[in-house]
C-alpha cells in the first residue's frame, strides 16, 4: 500500500462554468486518498503495537535469563578459583575458523540463531513453504493447517491470539503470540495449550530436522512433542525428552528420517505479568522449522581462543578442555594447535585420542609462547544415520606466565 496521493485538482476554466463532473471526480479522489491514508495509519498502529509487545516480552525474558546466568558464572568462579576461563559458543561467529586448505563443502555449518554446529549440508527442503528463486518470496503451502486449543487456560476472561500460521513462514518478524488474560487477583501459576500441525502432502514425505524459536525465548516450556504417521499415532519426537523441556531457548532437533503427517506440540507458560490491569500469560513462537536435510558424512570447524586484551602474559597451561556435547573421539574429535601456521598445516600438540586435559593433568604450552590457541572439531555422522550430530560449545580453563 502506498501513500502517494492519486488526487489531481481539476480547476474550472477561467471565467467559465464549474463542471459538476470535475467536482465529483475531485471529491471521489480525495475520499479515496483519505481512506488509503487512514487504512495505512491503522495498519502501522497494529504493527507498532505488535512490535511493542514483542520487544517488551522479549526484554523481560532476557532480563530473567541474564540474572540466572550471572548466578551460574559466580558459582563457577567460586568452584574454579585460581583458574581463568574462555568459552566459545556459536551464537557469535567472530572466533570461528577453518584451515586454509579446507574445501567449502567440508566446512561444518554454523547456525548462529540456534547456536549450533551441524555437518555440511548438501540439500535442504522445507516441508511447509517454498522460496522463489527469482525474488526470495516465501510461499506457504496451501494445505498446511495449524490449530491451537487450550489445555489449561481456565479462569481466563479473554484470550488474544495472532495466527499460528505466522510461525511457519520462514521469518522471525511475524510471530505467533497467544495472550491469556485473567483478573489481576486470580490465583493461577501457569497456562498451557496444544498446537496441532497437519503437514502438507508432498512427494518427499521425510523429515529429519525441526527447530523451534519460542516466544518469549527462555520462558516457554514444551511439555510434549509428538507426531503421527499414516500408520501410527502419538509417537514421541526423536531426541525430545519424554519428561518435557522447560524454559527452552531456540533449539534444533536432529534425528533419523521420519514420515510425519501431523505434529502435536504442548506449550506451557509459567510466567505472568500485569498488562492493562490483567494478570497476563504470554506464549507462542517466532518460528517453527520442519525440514528434510541431506548432510555430508563429516566436516570440520575450529575456534580460536585469544587471551583477553587485559592479559599481559602468555598461555602457560591449559588446565581443562570441555565441550558440549562431550567429545568422544568417535563422533566428536578434537585437535589443539598453538599457532596459525600449525593449524593450517594440521600439526597439533594434542588430540582427543590423547589423555584428557584436566586440572590434575594439564597441557603445558608455555614453550610455544603464544597468546592464541586453536581447537578444531572434526564431526562425523553415525553409520547409517541420516541425522547430523549437533555441537554447541567449547570451554577451556588456563593459566598464564
Amino acid at each position: 500500500m502506498s501513500l502517494q496521493p492519486t488526487f489531481v485538482p481539476r480547476k474550472p476554466q477561467w471565467r467559465g462554468n464549474t463542471s459538476s463532473e470535475d467536482m465529483n471526480e475531485n471529491f471521489e479522489e480525495i475520499v479515496y486518498d483519505l481512506n488509503t491514508i487512514f487504512s495505512e495509519a491503522s495498519s502501522l498502529v497494529v504493527d507498532l503495537n505488535e512490535l511493542e509487545s514483542k520487544v517488551r516480552h522479549e526484554l523481560e525474558a532476557l532480563s530473567s535469563r541474564v540474572y540466572a546466568v550471572s548466578g551460574l558464572i559466580e558459582a563457577y568462579d567460586i568452584s574454579s578459583s585460581g583458574y581463568k576461563m574462555l568459552h566459545e559458543d556459536f551464537y557469535l561467529t567472530g572466533n570461528t575458523s577453518y584451515p586454509n586448505n579446507l574445501a567449502n563443502e567440508d566446512k561444518c555449518v554454523v547456525n548462529n540463531e540456534l547456536g549450533v554446529v551441524t555437518l555440511p549440508v548438501n540439500n535442504s527442503f522445507s516441508k511447509v513453504y517454498t522460496i522463489s528463486l527469482s525474488d526470495g518470496t516465501v510461499y506457504q503451502a496451501g494445505d498446511l493447517s495449524v490449530d491451537v486449543t487450550p489445555i489449561d487456560e481456565d479462569g481466563s476472561v479473554r484470550v488474544e491470539e495472532l495466527s499460528p500460521l505466522r510461525a511457519f513462514d520462514g521469518k522471525d518478524d511475524k510471530i505467533w503470540e497467544r495472550k491469556v488474560k485473567l483478573n489481576r487477583d486470580y490465583i493461577k501459576d501457569s497456562v498451557s495449550c496444544r498446537m496441532s500441525v497437519n503437514l502438507p502432502s508432498m512427494s518427499n514425505p521425510y523429515v529429519n530436522k525441526i527447530f523451534i524459536k519460542p516466544y518469549p525465548e527462555g520462558t516457554v516450556d514444551i511439555t510434549s512433542f509428538n507426531y503421527d504417521t499414516l500408520t501410527s499415532q502419538d509417537n514421541v519426537l526423536p531426541t525430545f525428552s519424554t519428561s518435557g523441556e522447560n524454559n527452552i531457548a531456540s533449539k534444533m532437533y536432529s534425528f533419523d528420517k521420519i514420515q510425519p503427517s501431523k505434529l502435536t506440540i504442548d506449550f506451557r507458560q509459567r510466567n505472568s505479568s500485569m498488562e492493562d490491569d490483567y494478570k497476563t500469560f504470554v506464549y507462542g513462537a517466532k518460528e517453527i522449522g520442519i525440514e528434510n536435510v541431506e548432510y555430508k558424512s563429516s566436516g570440520k570447524i575450529a575456534v580460536r581462543f585469544n587471551l583477553p586484551y587485559y592479559e599481559t602474559k602468555l598461555f602457560s597451561n591449559i588446565t581443562s578442555l570441555r565441550t558440549n556435547p562431550e567429545y568422544d573421539n568417535i563422533i566428536y574429535k578434537l585437535y589443539l594447535y598453538t599457532s596459525e601456521a600449525d593449524f593450517n598445516a594440521d600439526v597439533s600438540v594434542w588430540t582427543s585420542s590423547n589423555s584428557p586435559i584436566t586440572l590434575t593433568a594439564p597441557l603445558d604450552v608455555a614453550l610455544y609462547t603464544t597468546s592464541s590457541i586453536w581447537v578444531m572439531l572434526e564431526m562425523t555422522q553415525e553409520t547409517s544415520s541420516s541425522a547430523s550430530p549437533l555441537f554447541n560449545s567449547i570451554t577451556i580453563t588456563y593459566t598464564t606466565a
